[in-house]
């Protein structure tokens, strides 16, 4: 099978492992990342007898940014539409990871007969508020002018975010490999886009009774906010903290996110699963 599907303007890259049979899990990286940040994953998640399919965003490592450099949110949801109809996929849980679970949850609030469930890391389905937005004027100016490679150096040494991804060589140099994937434009294009998430995702979330795992750094001071604000509209929502890790737990922390990942899976394939 070919590994980019041509939606609309851009060739999106995707991978597709495991038994054609077999129940789908969709894999959505966030900003800065790719396939790459599932390594640890992916293995596990075909071992316990899933199909995996991953693919990278726009203007993220393999999958071209487009002619205009931007797009919004409602851009990134079309292609995982399409992406789902290349590959036929009528049912699927979406795993997805800051950006990744905002797409993950856009299109579970639309498509509700497509998604079982989705599993949002460091994510959730609210707006941001503008201050949480605000340190992307400084990214953002850091990717123009010194490039991709500095931003990376720039988000090792916030020491605030990502002391244990800082103080960990094998995890700092796994960050740097994976970050620097990312185009300047796609980051710039991405970090734009979290200006158009609607206003009524929850709300239609809800109204559908998608079921929600949430997973969060203890230490991720916007997305413990918007969760839990989330989880108080949504009680429904099984949310889990991950002690002592922040936004990048997933390279941080990868057994423990793991752990409670598998667990919610076995919980929904043995329960909450319809037919394939």
């Amino acid at each position: 099978m070919p590994p980019f599907l041509s939606a609309d303007i851009v060739d999106i890259y995707y991978e597709d492992h495991g038994d054609s049979k077999s129940y789908p899990l969709v894999l959505i990286h966030p900003i800065g990342g790719n396939i790459l940040i599932w390594h640890e994953e992916i293995p596990l998640l075909l071992k316990n007898g899933f199909r995996v399919i991953a693919y990278e965003i726009r203007g993220h490592h393999r999958t071209a940014i487009g002619p205009a450099k931007a797009y919004a949110m409602r851009d990134l949801v079309n292609d995982l539409s399409l992406l789902l109809e290349h590959l036929n996929i009528k049912k699927c849980t979406i795993i997805g990871h800051s950006i990744g679970g905002i797409i993950a949850s856009m299109y579970a609030s639309q498509s509700p007969d497509i998604v079982d469930a989705i599993v949002l890391i460091n994510s959730s389905p609210k707006q941001f508020q503008e201050g949480d937005l605000e340190k992307h004027f400084n990214t953002r100016r850091i990717a123009i002018k010194e490039g991709i490679a500095s931003l990376a150096e720039h988000g090792l040494k916030r020491f605030d975010e990502s002391r244990v991804l800082f103080k960990n060589k094998k995890h700092s140099n796994f960050f740097r490999e994976m970050f620097t994937k990312t185009s300047v434009d796609g980051f710039i294009a991405a970090t734009l886009a979290l200006y158009t998430i609607p206003k009524d995702v929850v709300q239609r979330l809800r109204s559908n009774e998608t079921k929600i795992l949430a997973i969060v750094g203890s230490e991720d001071d916007a997305f413990m906010r918007l969760l839990s604000e989330t989880k108080e509209e949504m009680p429904e929502m099984e949310l889990r903290i991950l002690e002592g890790s922040d936004h990048w737990m997933i390279i941080e922390k990868p057994e423990e996110g793991l752990e409670m990942l598998v667990d919610f899976l076995k919980k929904m394939t043995l329960f909450n699963l319809r037919d394939i």
